[in-house]
């Protein structure tokens, strides 16, 4: 409990952090009321929307209340109330901000985890194999292109895998270029197209992909070289038993820190991914806002993603002292 309790205020310290940054950034925009008008907009139009959206109180005022807003314990008409958080409206649209992320967010979490889901299959089990075959033709050949993987850009991606499997081999494969989570059919109303997912899902899941698979490889290789496996082979224990009970559960660490750092990143970080597929999750969301220069709508995109962020890293502190005991130890002492 006391980890938990440390780790949990380390992360409302980077929630802070984070949001606080941000929010100083845009104080230095001049006059994002003049942005939002137009330029030859009359003084009396712009002041208006200064005075709608808070931009004529003072800077701190305007810090103070936004993370009022974030509390979930505030006072509302003179009385104290539980709440869930209150994230503004948008400068642009004028709807809720929590509304336009709540429609946002599934598509980008359902990307994210299949991207990650591939990464992670794929990656550990190549990886393992990789470590049994250290040196062979096709261990060179998959680490070849680990690495083609890993400095391949997003965007290059996006295009290359929407433009074969998408236009080219569209008539093996069957899968359209560009489309959302949902579609709508002209007789039966909206329905998910699963099938939308695979290409987005494919090209945000190659680079951890190819991360996965070399971190795998290279601790999966320390592991069989230590004096654990030497001695339970030379105890006769078959090597799929030596795999799964010693060296798959001991490379986990490194893996499990990479995965999170990704999975965290993919749900701000697939901009491009979701541009080239048409696919409207909330990297598109939080680009848009930031062309826009709208600050309440970036601002509840940074503290949903900070969020997640700091939640899954709490989930990987507590997973290493399950998976390694030795972690479990520097806890507590």
């Amino acid at each position: 409990m006391g980890f938990l309790l440390q780790k949990t205020g380390q992360g409302i310290g980077v929630l802070w952090g984070a949001l606080t940054l941000v929010f100083m950034l845009f104080a230095f925009v001049p006059d994002p009321a003049r942005q939002l008008a137009g330029q030859n907009e009359r003084e009396e139009i712009v002041e208006a929307i200064r005075i709608k959206h808070g931009l004529d109180q003072p800077l701190l005022v305007r810090y103070g209340r936004f993370f009022q807003g974030l509390s979930p314990i505030r006072k509302n008409a003179g009385n104290w109330i539980v709440a869930l958080p209150d994230l503004g409206r948008s400068f642009i649209s004028d709807r809720s901000v929590s509304f336009a992320i709540g429609q946002a967010i599934p598509s980008t979490l359902l990307l994210a985890t299949l991207a990650m889901l591939l990464a992670l299959v794929l990656g550990l089990g190549l990886g393992l194999f990789c470590a049994l075959r250290m040196g062979s033709v096709l261990d060179r050949a998959l680490l070849a292109l680990a690495a083609l993987g890993m400095s391949a850009p997003s965007f290059v991606m996006a295009i290359l895998v929407s433009w074969l499997f998408g236009s080219v081999w569209h008539h093996w494969t069957g899968l359209p270029m560009t489309g959302g989570l949902w579609e709508v059919d002209p007789f039966e109303g909206p329905r998910l197209a699963w099938k939308h997912a695979i290409l987005p899902a494919f090209t945000l899941g190659v680079r951890p992909l190819s991360v996965v698979l070399q971190l795998t490889r290279n601790s999966a290789a320390e592991v069989l070289n230590s004096s654990q496996v030497r001695t339970a082979k030379s105890k006769g224990i078959s090597t799929l038993r030596v795999l799964t009970h010693h060296v798959f559960r001991n490379s986990l660490n490194p893996v499990l820190t990479a995965a999170s750092g990704w999975f965290a990143s993919m749900l701000a970080g697939a901009v491009f991914v979701e541009f080239v597929f048409g696919w409207q999750g909330m990297g598109l969301l939080m680009f848009r806002a930031l062309e826009q220069s709208d600050l309440p709508m970036v601002m509840g995109c940074v503290a949903v993603v900070a969020s997640i962020f700091v939640a899954v890293n709490i989930l990987v502190d507590v997973l290493y002292a399950w998976i390694d005991p030795r972690v479990q130890i520097r806890t507590t002492e």
